[in-house]
């Protein structure tokens, strides 16, 4: 139980990291981005007091918040495999909401927004034999796979 609360906070940091780094390299991103107003919050929830993951759009930028009461948006997952499952990358999203694991709070064509975003994000931090499972089309990135976590790790 402890080892997967880690491994998602791990990649919750990830995540939040690659979302900013494709957001300025990748055009389908910032447009999705762009329609978003400013001030929207999304939350990601592993589950009850599990790891969370909290954006905020600021600008033109998306920052991370410690903690926010009210968001526009929530993705509550049922349990921590299920978060576990879908942020190490073994189950789509798509999937994951089919199969009912996770609670939507807020408006669906806005998370289906999120959704595009993060299918994108993903084919950019997972190898091609991963992404491929994840994401309907896997797109070409503009960056290879190192490139990006190394941007990553340095913030840039």
């Amino acid at each position: 139980m402890k080892q997967k609360i880690f491994i998602s906070k791990i990649v919750l940091f990830f995540l939040y990291r690659g979302f900013n780094i494709v957001n300025k390299i990748d055009q389908d991103v910032y447009t999705e981005v762009e329609k978003w107003r400013d001030g929207y919050t999304i939350k990601i929830q592993t589950c009850d007091n599990g790891p969370s993951l909290i954006l905020k759009k600021q600008g033109k930028k998306i920052i991370r918040l410690k903690n926010e009461q009210e968001c526009n948006l929530e993705i509550i997952f049922k349990n921590l495999d299920s978060a576990f499952l879908l942020l190490t990358g073994r189950l789509e999203i798509a999937k994951a909401y089919c199969e009912h694991r996770f609670l939507l709070k807020g408006n669906i064509m806005e998370a289906m927004s999120l959704v595009r975003c993060l299918d994108i994000v993903e084919t950019y931090l997972f190898p091609k034999f991963i992404s491929k499972h994840l994401v309907k089309e896997v797109k070409k990135t503009k960056s290879p796979i190192i490139v990006t976590y190394l941007r990553i790790l340095v913030n840039y």
